[in-house]
């Protein structure tokens, strides 16, 4: 027994002849089928054909309009190449200059210098009430040494 959604899709299938004969005779097997061709049927008489033919231009511009909306958001090769020298060239520049200035030692001895300030009294206080608390919390003094 069909759902009557899947035969009247079944139908039109049949009617444009994509059915495969699998489906067609699963189609003809059931009881529904009759009623629904009666009913397309009565509908396609109903209608009356349409003279009307699309223009000869409709599928190249249908065509046209389906390829602008498809276009890659990628560039092409011959873009990325000058982009991709320029990248390596700007990058051997700055690693060379770098490399070669004077000026990268005065930054590591603010660093250096900015290291000691911060190791003071008050953070060593800190740490050795932070590592009373943990012996406090463990309860094995040996086991402080796991962190």
């Amino acid at each position: 027994m069909m759902k009557t959604k899947q035969i009247e899709k079944w139908l039109l299938l049949e009617q444009t002849g994509e059915l495969s004969e699998r489906k067609r005779r699963l189609l003809n097997a059931c009881p529904k089928t009759e009623v629904k061709r009666a009913e397309l049927k009565a509908l396609c008489g109903a209608v009356a054909p349409s003279d009307a033919e699309p223009s000869p231009w409709a599928a190249t511009r249908i065509n046209a309009r389906l390829q602008t909306q498809r276009r890659s958001i990628l560039l092409p090769l011959r873009v990325w190449k000058p982009i991709l020298a320029l990248a390596a060239c700007l990058t051997l520049v700055v690693t060379t200059l770098d490399f070669k200035s004077d000026s990268s030692a005065v930054p590591v001895a603010a660093v250096a210098a900015g290291e000691v300030d911060v190791w003071n009294v008050q953070f060593e206080e800190d740490l050795v009430e932070l590592e009373s608390l943990i012996l406090a919390i463990s309860g094995d003094p040996l086991d402080i040494m796991e962190m």
